[in-house]
């Protein structure tokens, strides 16, 4: 008997330690993705959603801290031990959103913070000095409603931490916005701004699973780091050198080096220039995970840098007859990517048609390839019904093989191609901007 009392206990242990290193998520979500994804500090958790739209499953988890649900950016709060139950219709994702569980009750406050108007961006039109006592205040108002919830010490000492890198990323654009409301002010930040936002510590790991503290991170770095840069390659690699600098938390410092290295290749749709940023990130970042995320970036835009041969095409024109690029073989072809949701895409459309008006006699073709889903199809052909522009007009789905190939993360792009097929430039000028130059060095 004795014995046996004793395995009880056994289990009984084994199973209660193995239930404090898990937070147990579960829920319904209507309307909704097929998967449930959550992100804890740098690793996504997926749970699929079955055919009556309910989700469940764990995430390990040593110590309560915040998370954030992908869909809608949502702030939560996990802890192991505990469990949370989320229950939401995607299509009114704020009014229908509730939890349950023993975490209930601190998610359900940090929704209403979410959600809870207490910012006015008239407080940009303060002066420094105003807006931060403004910014300040905010704080305070915001500690005292969450003390008068009385949650636990743990939780309560981490949110007073959380409230204030809120407010803070949104005092960060407090230079932007004077300078856009007040340019003959020609404002620079002073003392008092400068101070505030330098009082929120940059290496704090145990709120990196937070939205606002990692949000104040990249606002904080690339506006002290991006001081008096020359040119967008210099302002990346002086960030670069920054957070070398400032950041001593290894976490942290992969988080943001990882962060702008993708911003770069986003920005500039591509690698080109990126060689000093790369060797810093190569160097530094100590995340396996985070290093193979990069590379495998690298490789996909590495197909389509100057020289290489450009991956092979085929689309449909306004007849639905297929262009292919190697009819376009012998002559330069300068290809246009855009969408008929996107204004600036269709302010370069009346510049394209001067420029190809401008090189009717030259040895170079002009392509427009419009990409959308499928039902943008009609759009398309009805947009170009009642504008008549010259060139060859084709339609490609956002997720087609030219969409991938040339990664088209962003419109409008340009590419020019020369007649041997090589690429010469995956990202050149827009026919608003310096493409004249560029042609006037080709021998068309």
């Amino acid at each position: 008997m004795k014995g046996y009392i004793v395995c009880i206990l056994i289990l009984l242990s084994l199973f209660s330690c193995s239930r404090s290193d898990v937070v147990q998520i579960s829920g319904r979500i209507e309307n909704g993705d097929s998967i449930v994804s959550i992100l804890v500090d740098d690793t996504i958790y997926t749970f699929p959603v079955d055919q009556q739209n309910f989700f469940s499953g764990k995430i390990a988890l040593k110590q309560g801290g915040y998370a954030t649900m992908l869909h809608n950016s949502l702030n939560l709060y996990l802890s192991p031990g505990e469990d949370l139950e989320i229950y939401v219709n995607a299509n009114n994702f704020s009014g229908s959103l509730y939890f349950r569980g023993s975490l209930g009750g601190i998610n359900s406050y940090l929704k209403e913070q979410d959600i809870a108007v207490f910012f006015d961006k008239d407080y940009y039109a303060l002066n420094e000095n105003e807006f931060i006592q403004k910014m300040k205040a905010l704080i305070d108002e915001k500690i005292k409603l969450l003390e008068a919830k009385n949650f636990d010490d743990s939780f309560t000492e981490l949110e007073k931490q959380r409230i204030g890198y809120s407010i803070a990323v949104r005092a960060s654009l407090y230079p932007t916005f004077r300078k856009s409301m007040y340019p003959e002010e020609n404002y620079q930040p002073g003392n008092v701004f400068s101070d505030f936002l330098s009082s929120f510590a940059i290496n704090n790991e145990k709120l990196i699973g937070s939205k606002d503290y990692r949000d104040f991170l990249l606002n904080y770095v690339f506006l002290q780091g991006g001081r008096g840069r020359a040119n967008e390659q210099d302002y990346s690699n002086q960030i670069a050198d920054y957070i070398l600098a400032t950041v001593t938390s290894p976490t942290i410092k992969n988080f943001l080096l990882t962060q702008l290295v993708y911003g770069y290749i986003c920005e500039n749709n591509g690698i080109e220039g990126a060689n000093y940023l790369l060797s810093v990130f190569h160097r530094e970042c100590t995340d396996r995970n985070k290093v193979a995320y990069i590379d495998e970036i690298v490789k996909l835009w590495e197909k389509i840098l100057p020289g290489c041969e450009a991956p092979d095409f085929s689309l449909n024109d306004v007849e639905d007859q297929s262009v292919t690029l190697s009819s376009f073989r012998g002559s330069y072809l300068y290809i246009t990517v855009w969408a008929t949701w996107c204004v600036p895409c269709k302010n370069e459309l009346p510049y394209l048609n001067l420029l190809q008006k401008k090189y009717a006699r030259k040895n170079i073709k002009f392509l427009t390839v419009a990409v959308g889903g499928a039902d943008e199809r009609q759009t398309w052909l009805h947009f170009l019904q009642q504008n008549s522009y010259a060139g060859i007009h084709t339609f490609c789905g956002s997720s087609g093989e030219f969409a991938k190939n040339y990664m088209i993360i962003s419109v409008p792009r340009f590419i020019l191609i020369a007649p041997d097929g090589k690429i010469i430039n995956s990202n050149a000028p827009r026919p608003s901007g310096q493409i004249l130059q560029l042609f006037e060095t080709l021998e068309l």
